[in-house]
């Protein structure tokens, strides 16, 4: 079995754009230069709070990593495993009200190559615009998928209605300010089948969140009138 350096790994150049052959404009004119930096964190321990607020893509290049999203309420939940060559988007904590934001543990230990938005941007940009829009497009995939999978981690029907009312109420039109409501067009089965529960108990949720004034129905939207009280469910 070949033993890790691990402090030795830390100081070795690593230029994941040519590994991976991508994001090739984050690298600079001088040789060996990289627009990432590379860190270490321990097995089982948090990934720092630094790294949330300084950096917001990364890439596994030594150990596991698993992701959390967690919301306003501190409930949290595991919404991937990620393993060396893979990539793992982070979201800086948001003091504006934002409803959750992702962190993660090292499964042993590991190092990780980080990047900045900035830095990440201006790279992506090498390639025109379109490349700067299909990782927007695809980042905004990735939170739309996490948040689904916490709304089915929630314990009790209830909870996954209401953690699911407030997802597609941010996702499914993003970057517009919207008026807190989900499009009329989604059925109480739709809703079923993305938590994978019955219909009966989507009914019934749905049925206490009116008469508790959580939701109302006017045309053709479902009106989240009690968001904060929903997010709390």
């Amino acid at each position: 079995m070949q033993t890790v350096d691990f402090q030795e790994l830390q100081q070795t150049p690593f230029r994941p754009s040519v590994v991976r052959s991508a994001l090739e404009g984050l690298l600079a004119d001088s040789p060996g230069a990289c627009g990432f930096d590379s860190l270490a964190v321990e097995a089982r321990s948090p990934l720092p709070a630094s790294w949330l607020s300084r950096y917001s893509f990364a890439i596994v290049r030594r150990g596991y990593l698993v992701r959390q999203r967690s919301d306003r309420a501190g409930r949290i939940t595991a919404v991937d495993a990620v393993g060396p060559g893979c990539s793992f988007p982070l979201e800086p904590p948001n003091g504006s009200g934002a409803e959750t934001h992702i962190s993660g543990y090292a499964v042993t230990r590991a190092l990780v190559c980080l990047c900045d938005q900035e830095t990440l941007e201006h790279g992506l940009l090498e390639g025109g615009s379109t490349a700067l829009q299909v990782h927007q497009l695809d980042s905004a995939a990735i939170t739309r998928m996490e948040r689904l999978a916490d709304a089915r981690g929630r314990p009790g029907a209830a909870s996954k209605v209401a953690a699911l009312l407030c997802t597609l109420c941010d996702t499914l039109h993003p970057g517009e300010h919207g008026d807190n409501s989900v499009p009329g067009e989604f059925l109480q089965r739709d809703f079923a089948s993305l938590l994978s529960i019955r219909h009966e108990s989507v009914c019934r949720a749905m049925r206490d969140f009116g008469k508790s004034g959580l939701i109302s129905k006017s045309g053709d939207r479902i009106h989240l009138t009690d968001r904060e009280r929903l997010q709390s469910l």
